[in-house]
C-alpha cells in the first residue's frame, strides 16, 4: 500500500496487490497496480447484484444496495 492512501470500511485487498489509490469501502482490489474487480460483505463474501442493485450476504444474510458505485449495507 503506498503511502496517503485510505482503505475503507471491509475493504479486501488481494494478496501481491499494489494499492496506489483509495480504496472504497467493501471493495474487493486485485493486481499490479490493484485495481476494482467486485465488491464483498463484511462477513467476506463476495456480492453479486440484481437488477435493483441489492445484493444479499448468503451467511448473515444482511443486504447491501449498489447505488453511484458505492455500497452501502441496508
Amino acid at each position: 500500500i503506498i503511502c496517503g492512501h485510505n482503505i475503507g470500511e471491509y475493504a479486501f485487498i488481494g494478496a501481491g496487490a499494489v494499492v496506489t489509490r483509495d480504496v472504497q469501502p467493501y471493495s474487493l482490489v486485485l493486481g499490479n497496480p490493484a485495481r476494482h474487480v467486485g465488491w464483498m460483505s463484511e462477513y467476506g463474501h463476495r456480492l453479486h447484484f440484481d437488477d435493483a442493485g441489492v445484493a444479499v450476504c448468503p451467511e448473515s444474510k444482511e443486504k447491501y444496495r449498489l447505488e453511484d458505485d458505492k455500497v452501502r449495507k441496508m
